[in-house]
C-alpha cells in the first residue's frame, strides 16, 4: 500500500513537472474566463518556457524550424481533441447506461460492455497515434539542436527567475539564504522552540508549495513535515563549531529535501514538454519578425 501511495505522489509531481501534460482527452472548445489562479499558472508556464527559449539562444533557422514543428504539434493536439469531442456524447450515454445497471446491482449486458470497450479502445488508439506523432516531432527538434543546446536542455529545470551566470535557464538555489534560515532556527530560545517548531515547519511547507506549485496529499505533507522536524532538531543539536563547518552541506541537504522528486525526463520528453508548447508560438513569431 505504501509503495502504491509513493507511486501516486511521484505521478502527481511528474504531471506538475511537465505542466499538466501535452494532451488531455477532454475537448477545449468553449472555455470560461480563466480565474486569477489560472491566469497566474498560465503566466508562470509562459515565463518558464521563455526562460528556456532565451537560454538556448536559437539561431534564425532553428527558430523557424521549431516554430513549424510547434504549430504542427498544436494541430495534432487539436485534432485529437476534436476526435474526442465527437465520441464523448456516445461515451457518456454508454457510461450512464452502465451506471444504471450497476446501481441496481445488475450485470452489464455483453452488447453494452462491448460497445463501451470499443469506444474506449478507439479513443486510446487515437491518443497513442497523436502521442507517437508528437514524439516524432520532438526527435526532429532534438536532431536540429547543437550539442551545447542539448546540454543546456538536459540541465534545464523549470523556473520563473533564471539564475545569473553563464547558464541562465536552470533553477536558482539560494544556499546563502537557506544558511541564514538555519541560523535563525538555531537562535530560537530552547524554551520557545517546541511551541514555534510547528510554525517553522508550516512556513517551510507553504514556501515549498509557493515555489514549486506542487500540492502534496495528506500523507506526503505529513511525511515531509516529519522529515523537516527531524532535520531542524538535528541542526539545533550541533554545537557552534560543527554547525559552522557543516552549514553549507546542511543548506544543500535542506534544498534537496525541498526539491520536487520526479522521474528524470529524457531529452525527447523535455522537448515535448517544454518546446512543443503553444506559449512559444507568439514569442518565436515576434523574434523571427524582429530578426528579419
Amino acid at each position: 500500500m505504501r509503495e502504491k501511495r509513493t507511486l501516486s505522489k511521484k505521478l502527481i509531481i511528474f504531471l506538475w513537472f511537465i505542466f499538466g501534460g501535452l494532451i488531455g482527452l477532454a475537448p477545449v472548445f468553449s472555455q470560461p474566463r480563466p480565474s486569477p489562479v489560472d491566469e497566474v499558472e498560465s503566466l508562470r508556464r509562459e515565463i518558464m518556457v521563455l526562460n528556456l527559449i532565451q537560454g538556448l539562444e536559437l539561431s534564425f533557422d532553428q527558430m523557424q524550424f521549431l516554430l513549424a514543428k510547434t504549430r504542427e504539434s498544436q494541430r495534432l493536439v487539436q485534432e485529437a481533441q476534436l476526435n474526442y469531442s465527437r465520441r464523448k456524447p456516445e461515451l457518456l450515454q454508454v457510461m450512464e447506461e452502465i451506471r444504471r445497471y450497476r446501481q441496481e446491482n445488475q450485470e452489464v449486458p455483453a452488447a453494452l460492455s462491448q460497445r463501451f470497450h470499443s469506444i474506449e479502445a478507439e479513443i486510446k488508439r487515437e491518443k497513442g497515434r497523436v502521442q507517437e506523432a508528437l514524439r516524432s516531432l520532438a526527435r526532429e527538434v532534438e536532431k536540429n539542436l547543437a550539442p551545447h543546446q542539448l546540454y543546456a536542455l538536459e540541465k534545464y529545470v523549470p523556473c520563473v527567475i533564471p539564475p545569473k551566470g553563464e547558464s541562465r535557464i536552470g533553477q536558482v538555489v539560494d544556499l546563502k539564504g537557506i544558511s541564514q534560515q538555519l541560523t535563525r532556527i538555531r537562535n530560537i530560545p530552547d524554551r520557545m522552540y517546541p511551541a514555534r517548531k510547528s510554525q517553522v515547519i508550516k512556513r517551510t511547507l507553504q514556501g515549498f508549495k509557493d515555489r514549486t506549485g506542487v500540492v502534496l496529499d495528506e500523507e506526503g505533507t505529513q511525511d515531509l513535515a516529519a522529515r523537516l522536524g527531524a532535520f531542524y532538531d538535528r541542526v539545533r543539536s550541533l554545537n557552534e563549531a560543527d554547525f559552522e563547518i557543516q552549514k553549507e552541506s546542511l543548506a544543500k541537504e535542506l534544498a534537496e529535501l525541498l526539491k520536487p522528486k520526479a522521474p528524470p525526463l529524457s531529452l525527447t520528453q523535455k522537448i515535448e514538454a517544454f518546446l512543443l508548447r503553444p506559449e512559444i508560438i507568439p514569442f518565436l513569431e515576434n523574434r523571427i519578425r524582429n530578426t528579419q
